[in-house]
């Protein structure tokens, strides 16, 4: 046997030998050749790299667990809706910020390796999926200032245009729930162009309008959205226009009927016309408030105006004169203007 042979079979020849390999684990990817920007999806569907180590066998530890804990809430809260085309785009945003914090360097590159790691039967799509929006949101990057140029129906005729562009038929899923608000928003504006209308119509009109658009779902929305819609709804001016003409207790009549269009049960429907009568009652304790302060401007000026303003705030407001006054001070006056009808 020679004597090199002799050496590396001995204890301390051992010894080298285990160092080296320690050594090339230690270093890890900075030995291997640069991988440089995978072209297509299939280039990144490969063993997931990693990170090196250099670190404390505590900090690493320490680091996996994070690791673990983080791809595990993510299968929980995304498993049971992975098959839906917006809920893999939440999956892929929430993977990129967690990895663009933890490996700024070459986040990028460890995309595929914990797709894998996520939801490896879908690992291949999702990454398809992250480079169409990679391209869309670089789009939207460059097209900034031309896209605020535009006005508001060329900007989506551009946007959505891009969206089909990148993710094909799956535009409409991703974007379902933007879709959805603005059929409402087209409706509403469609409504605020009859002002004739008056409010009963347009509130069946508008609902109408929601079970011809959405068919079953129409139900599902306004019991998740009732209060919102119910809100745009009645600040239309052809309603505003119909309740400002009715004498207070008509007026709480009317809409109790308009949100019992609206699907609103009885018990609803009188919490409501309860917090009517109290909207009422405090307007006309505004509006009240704003004539006597009138007067007081008229006849005192100086430190007196100001005491005399102080004290009707306070004779008439309570606890919430100093709010008030604050406001008169930055020149807000709330019941100086047209009070919004079933809003406020």
């Amino acid at each position: 046997m020679s004597d090199s042979m002799s050496f590396w079979r001995s204890p301390r020849g051992f010894a080298v030998v285990i160092s080296a390999v320690l050594l090339v684990f230690a270093t890890g990817l900075s030995l291997l050749p640069d991988r440089g920007q995978p072209g297509n999806a299939a280039d990144w569907v490969g063993d997931a790299i990693e990170p090196p180590v250099a670190v404390s066998p505590q900090e690493a530890l320490t680091a996996a667990a994070q690791e673990a804990a983080f791809i595990e809430d993510l299968q929980r809260r995304f498993a049971p809706v992975i098959e839906v085309k917006h809920a893999q785009l939440r999956v892929i945003e929430q993977l990129i910020a967690y990895l663009q914090q933890r490996y700024p360097e070459d986040w990028q590159q460890r995309i595929a390796g914990f797709l894998r790691r996520l939801f490896p039967e879908h690992a291949e799509a999702l990454l398809a999926k992250y480079f169409s929006l990679a391209s869309y949101n670089d789009w939207l990057a460059m097209e900034r200032q031309a896209l605020q140029a535009m006005t508001a129906k060329e900007r989506r005729s551009a946007l959505w245009e891009q969206r089909y562009a990148a993710f094909g038929a799956d535009a409409e899923q991703i974007w379902a729930a933007e879709l959805r608000n603005q059929k409402i928003s087209d409706t509403l504006a469609e409504l605020g162009s009859q002002p004739e209308l008056g409010a009963q119509a347009s509130v069946e009109q508008f609902v109408g309008s929601l079970r011809e658009q959405f068919g079953d779902q129409a139900d599902t929305l306004l019991a998740e959205r009732r209060t919102e819609l119910l809100n745009r709804v009645v600040e239309l001016e052809a309603v505003q226009s119909d309740l400002r003409q009715l004498p207070a207790e008509q007026r709480r009549e009317t809409l109790r009927e308009l949100r019992q269009l609206m699907g609103m049960d009885e018990a609803a429907l009188d919490r409501w016309q309860d917090l009517d009568t109290r909207r009422d009652e405090r307007w006309q304790q505004g509006e009240q408030y704003m004539q006597q302060r009138q007067a007081i401007v008229a006849s005192y000026d100086g430190e007196v105006r100001e005491a005399e303003l102080a004290a009707l705030r306070e004779q008439v407001f309570g606890e919430t004169a100093d709010a008030i006054a604050r406001e008169e001070r930055g020149g807000f006056f709330r019941y100086d203007r047209q009070r919004r009808i079933g809003r406020e």
